[in-house]
Protein backbone atom coordinates (compact mmCIF):
# COMPACT_ATOMS: atom_id res chain seq x y z
CA UNK A 1 0.00 0.00 0.00
CA UNK A 2 0.72 3.38 -0.63
CA UNK A 3 1.00 6.30 1.36
CA UNK A 4 -1.73 8.13 -0.60
CA UNK A 5 -4.81 6.20 -0.97
CA UNK A 6 -5.31 4.99 -4.57
CA UNK A 7 -8.84 5.51 -6.06
CA UNK A 8 -9.91 1.82 -5.24
CA UNK A 9 -9.07 2.82 -1.99
CA UNK A 10 -11.18 5.86 -1.54
CA UNK A 11 -14.35 3.88 -3.73
CA UNK A 12 -13.69 1.19 -0.82
CA UNK A 13 -13.55 3.52 2.23
CA UNK A 14 -16.87 5.73 0.64
CA UNK A 15 -19.33 2.82 0.14
CA UNK A 16 -21.27 2.11 3.15
CA UNK A 17 -20.89 -1.40 5.13
CA UNK A 18 -23.65 -3.33 6.62
CA UNK A 19 -26.08 -0.22 5.66
CA UNK A 20 -29.49 -1.55 5.54
CA UNK A 21 -32.31 0.20 7.61
CA UNK A 22 -33.01 -2.82 9.81
CA UNK A 23 -32.43 -6.83 9.79
CA UNK A 24 -34.24 -9.20 10.96
CA UNK A 25 -33.80 -10.11 14.61
CA UNK A 26 -32.29 -13.30 15.13
CA UNK A 27 -35.16 -14.58 17.18
CA UNK A 28 -34.69 -18.22 19.49
CA UNK A 29 -32.75 -20.68 17.88
CA UNK A 30 -33.68 -24.13 17.15
CA UNK A 31 -31.13 -26.93 19.37
CA UNK A 32 -29.49 -27.85 16.31
CA UNK A 33 -27.61 -25.63 13.73
CA UNK A 34 -28.94 -27.70 10.58
CA UNK A 35 -32.43 -26.63 11.71
CA UNK A 36 -31.26 -22.77 12.56
CA UNK A 37 -29.74 -22.86 8.91
CA UNK A 38 -32.78 -24.27 7.12
CA UNK A 39 -34.85 -21.74 8.94
CA UNK A 40 -32.37 -18.44 8.17
CA UNK A 41 -32.29 -19.69 4.46
CA UNK A 42 -35.91 -20.08 4.00
CA UNK A 43 -36.13 -16.42 4.86
CA UNK A 44 -33.64 -15.65 2.15
CA UNK A 45 -35.77 -17.20 -0.27
CA UNK A 46 -38.86 -15.66 0.77
CA UNK A 47 -37.14 -12.52 1.23
CA UNK A 48 -36.48 -13.02 -2.68
CA UNK A 49 -32.09 -13.06 -1.86
CA UNK A 50 -31.11 -14.30 -5.26
CA UNK A 51 -29.02 -17.31 -5.24
CA UNK A 52 -29.57 -17.71 -1.72
CA UNK A 53 -29.00 -21.61 -1.85
CA UNK A 54 -24.96 -20.68 -3.34
CA UNK A 55 -22.67 -21.24 -1.03
CA UNK A 56 -18.59 -21.22 -1.13
CA UNK A 57 -17.04 -24.65 -0.20
CA UNK A 58 -13.10 -24.38 1.27
CA UNK A 59 -11.04 -27.33 0.75
CA UNK A 60 -7.18 -27.96 1.08
CA UNK A 61 -5.78 -30.41 -1.23
CA UNK A 62 -2.80 -32.87 -1.00
CA UNK A 63 -0.02 -30.19 -0.42
CA UNK A 64 -2.24 -28.21 2.05
CA UNK A 65 -3.17 -25.60 -0.62
CA UNK A 66 -6.62 -23.88 0.31
CA UNK A 67 -8.84 -23.70 -2.51
CA UNK A 68 -12.22 -22.55 -2.33
CA UNK A 69 -15.31 -22.16 -5.02
CA UNK A 70 -18.88 -21.71 -4.91
CA UNK A 71 -21.77 -24.46 -5.38
CA UNK A 72 -25.12 -25.23 -4.97
CA UNK A 73 -26.54 -26.14 -1.96
CA UNK A 74 -28.94 -29.30 -2.59
CA UNK A 75 -30.52 -30.21 0.77
CA UNK A 76 -30.05 -30.39 4.24
CA UNK A 77 -30.37 -32.96 6.61
CA UNK A 78 -31.17 -31.84 10.56
CA UNK A 79 -30.22 -35.27 12.11
CA UNK A 80 -27.07 -35.87 10.35
CA UNK A 81 -26.31 -31.77 10.38
CA UNK A 82 -25.46 -32.87 6.77
CA UNK A 83 -24.91 -30.15 4.01
CA UNK A 84 -26.08 -32.18 1.00
CA UNK A 85 -24.28 -30.51 -3.09
CA UNK A 86 -23.31 -32.90 -6.35
CA UNK A 87 -20.02 -32.90 -7.93
CA UNK A 88 -18.02 -35.07 -10.31
CA UNK A 89 -16.04 -37.84 -8.54
CA UNK A 90 -13.25 -36.83 -10.86
CA UNK A 91 -13.26 -33.48 -10.23
CA UNK A 92 -10.72 -31.50 -7.82
CA UNK A 93 -12.89 -30.90 -4.99
CA UNK A 94 -14.00 -34.62 -4.92
CA UNK A 95 -9.72 -35.26 -5.50
CA UNK A 96 -9.28 -32.91 -2.40
CA UNK A 97 -11.84 -34.61 -0.24
CA UNK A 98 -10.21 -38.06 -1.11
CA UNK A 99 -6.57 -36.44 0.51
CA UNK A 100 -8.26 -34.75 3.09
CA UNK A 101 -11.67 -34.84 3.81
CA UNK A 102 -12.16 -31.73 6.20
CA UNK A 103 -13.72 -28.45 4.65
CA UNK A 104 -15.81 -25.68 5.06
CA UNK A 105 -19.01 -23.88 3.66
CA UNK A 106 -19.96 -20.71 3.83
CA UNK A 107 -23.01 -18.55 2.92
CA UNK A 108 -23.54 -14.92 3.38
CA UNK A 109 -26.93 -13.08 2.67
CA UNK A 110 -26.05 -9.48 2.24
CA UNK A 111 -29.81 -8.26 2.23
CA UNK A 112 -30.55 -10.02 4.94
CA UNK A 113 -27.63 -9.45 6.92
CA UNK A 114 -26.89 -13.15 7.70
CA UNK A 115 -23.90 -15.43 7.41
CA UNK A 116 -23.27 -18.99 8.10
CA UNK A 117 -20.09 -21.09 8.51
CA UNK A 118 -19.58 -24.72 8.77
CA UNK A 119 -16.54 -27.01 9.66
CA UNK A 120 -16.75 -30.68 9.74
CA UNK A 121 -15.73 -33.70 7.06
CA UNK A 122 -16.92 -34.04 3.76
CA UNK A 123 -18.15 -37.55 3.20
CA UNK A 124 -19.92 -39.41 0.30
CA UNK A 125 -23.57 -39.48 0.36
CA UNK A 126 -24.77 -42.80 -1.71
CA UNK A 127 -28.80 -42.25 -0.51
CA UNK A 128 -29.13 -38.72 -2.36
CA UNK A 129 -30.37 -39.14 -5.81
CA UNK A 130 -28.65 -36.53 -8.57
CA UNK A 131 -29.95 -35.52 -12.37
CA UNK A 132 -27.17 -37.66 -13.61
CA UNK A 133 -24.92 -40.69 -13.11
CA UNK A 134 -22.04 -38.95 -14.12
CA UNK A 135 -22.24 -36.59 -10.61
CA UNK A 136 -21.97 -37.90 -7.16
CA UNK A 137 -23.46 -36.44 -3.71
CA UNK A 138 -21.41 -35.51 -0.98
CA UNK A 139 -22.37 -34.12 2.48
CA UNK A 140 -20.42 -31.99 4.99
CA UNK A 141 -21.59 -33.07 8.10
CA UNK A 142 -20.70 -30.12 10.31
CA UNK A 143 -18.53 -30.45 13.55
CA UNK A 144 -18.91 -26.88 13.70
CA UNK A 145 -21.29 -23.85 13.07
CA UNK A 146 -21.19 -20.42 13.50
CA UNK A 147 -24.08 -17.79 12.92
CA UNK A 148 -23.41 -14.10 12.37
CA UNK A 149 -26.33 -12.10 12.29
CA UNK A 150 -25.38 -7.86 11.43
CA UNK A 151 -26.43 -5.29 13.64
CA UNK A 152 -26.55 -1.56 12.12
CA UNK A 153 -24.88 -0.38 15.46
CA UNK A 154 -22.14 -2.81 14.21
CA UNK A 155 -22.36 -4.91 17.45
CA UNK A 156 -23.21 -8.41 15.51
CA UNK A 157 -24.26 -11.32 17.31
CA UNK A 158 -22.83 -15.06 16.92
CA UNK A 159 -23.94 -18.01 17.83
CA UNK A 160 -21.80 -20.77 18.06
CA UNK A 161 -22.89 -24.55 17.70
CA UNK A 162 -20.18 -27.84 18.33
CA UNK A 163 -21.15 -30.89 17.95
CA UNK A 164 -19.99 -33.28 21.33
CA UNK A 165 -20.07 -37.09 21.50
CA UNK A 166 -23.81 -36.72 23.16
CA UNK A 167 -25.20 -33.36 20.87
CA UNK A 168 -24.40 -29.92 20.37
CA UNK A 169 -23.08 -26.79 22.47
CA UNK A 170 -24.87 -23.81 21.90
CA UNK A 171 -23.15 -20.73 23.29
CA UNK A 172 -26.40 -18.56 22.48
CA UNK A 173 -26.58 -15.58 21.14
CA UNK A 174 -23.66 -13.51 21.96
CA UNK A 175 -22.74 -9.68 20.68
CA UNK A 176 -19.44 -8.93 19.42
CA UNK A 177 -18.76 -5.14 18.57
CA UNK A 178 -17.00 -4.79 15.70
CA UNK A 179 -14.42 -1.97 15.03
CA UNK A 180 -16.34 1.00 12.86
CA UNK A 181 -14.43 0.88 9.32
Amino acid sequence: MTDSPTPLVRALVAHPVLAAPAYPAPDHAPAGPAELFTAWLLDALAAGVPDAQVLTLATVDAEGRPDARVLVLRDVEPAAAAWHFWTEPDSPKARQFAARPDAALAVYWPARGRQVRLRGPVRPSPGCATPSPDLRCYALHAAEAEFWQAAPDRHHLRRRHTRTATGWTDTGWTGTRLPAS
